[in-house]
């Protein structure tokens, strides 16, 4: 195999195809939060201040923990009983949005494609949209009390998100959409599979298909421990998973193969817990990080991805990654 720029890992990545060494950040560029529409309310990252609703009229605050904006659930939600959305929810105009100046807003212009893979987050999927429309327990009661009418409600939304899907591929021209829509908590999903199967997997297939007819890959962004439905990605043609090895990606792996990209983040927050509490050193914290990625990274389909948290564990992980990135493949050179 010839040697491959980043960018060609970082695409080979996205299409399921066999690399020379394990893709890094260095080959790709995502742009989180688009501010060029309101899905998010403009949000300073100076004064950390956010302005006004998104543009579903949902209230958003700054939360310093994570130091990002999340919906204000301290407000009242715009409908509690799901049977109201036809009267409650108002769905943007978005053809007569100004989508130009969107693109040139986000600086669309600006970004490096001859050396990058470009990659934009979609946020605010189905659950997403729901939860942040009710407030979390009413959303989650009303998957299980009312499902109909929960379909009912995701049809129309996922008909409005499809639009807007076209029209973010068309202005802003991504290699990747990433699809952003959590499933999950660090112990298991937020709700069954089963439910997710009927309410929510179908839904997503509709995204995945029309953004490829589009000539866009499709990664799904959910974070969770959610290894119950993972194998199903490759049913509905997910290109790739946005996700976080507290799932068994290994085995993971073992039952999608080639059909599904795990686009990943490694545990950092046991590492840092591990770390800070003393029962691993340095250099036991190296020799685990080395042994877990030798593990993800074997039959490709696979690309690390850091957060910014987990302070000198999280330089470790980087520094470990990438010195056996350059490695894992080197009998393909």
């Amino acid at each position: 195999m010839k040697e491959m720029t980043p960018k060609e890992r970082a695409l080979a990545f996205f299409h399921n195809e066999p690399v020379d060494e394990v893709p890094t950040d260095e080959g790709i560029f995502v742009l989180f939060n688009p501010e060029g529409y309101m899905e998010r309310p403009v949000f300073s990252k100076i004064q950390k201040e956010i302005y006004g609703t998104d543009w579903f009229g949902v209230p958003w605050q700054y939360e310093a923990n994570v130091d990002a904006q999340a919906p204000d659930h301290t407000k009242p939600p715009i409908m509690e009983d799901i049977c109201d959305w036809r009267e409650l929810v108002k769905f943007p105009d978005i053809e007569n949005w100004d989508w130009e100046a969107a693109a040139k807003t986000d600086k669309i212009d600006e970004i490096d494609r001859e050396n990058k893979v470009f990659e934009i987050m979609f946020v605010n999927g189905p659950f997403e949209r729901l939860h942040m429309l009710m407030g979390f327990e009413n959303a989650l009661c009303a998957l299980l009390t009312d499902p109909e009418e929960v379909e009912a409600f995701f049809d129309a939304f996922m008909e409005w998100k499809i639009r807007l899907m076209e029209k973010v591929i068309q202005y802003y021209k991504p290699d990747v959409l990433m699809f952003h829509d959590d499933w999950g908590t660090q112990n298991n999903m937020f709700f069954s599979p089963d439910i997710w199967r009927e309410l929510i997997k179908p839904q997503i297939k509709k995204a995945v298909d029309r953004c490829h007819e589009l000539g866009v890959q499709f990664e799904m962004h959910s974070c969770g421990k959610m290894e119950a439905i993972v194998p199903e990605f490759v049913e509905i043609g997910i290109d790739s998973w946005q996700g976080m090895e507290i799932n068994d990606i290994p085995a993971l792996k073992k039952k999608t193969g080639m059909k599904l990209g795990y686009h990943v983040t490694p545990d950092y927050q046991k590492y840092f817990a591990d770390s800070l509490s003393g029962e691993i050193d340095e250099e036991d914290l190296r020799a685990r990080i080395r042994e877990q990625f030798y593990k993800c990274a074997e039959g490709y389909c696979y690309f690390p991805m850091f957060l910014p948290f987990g302070g000198r564990t999280t330089e470790i992980q980087i520094e470990e990654i990438t010195k056996c990135s350059k490695t894992v493949y080197k009998d393909n050179k």
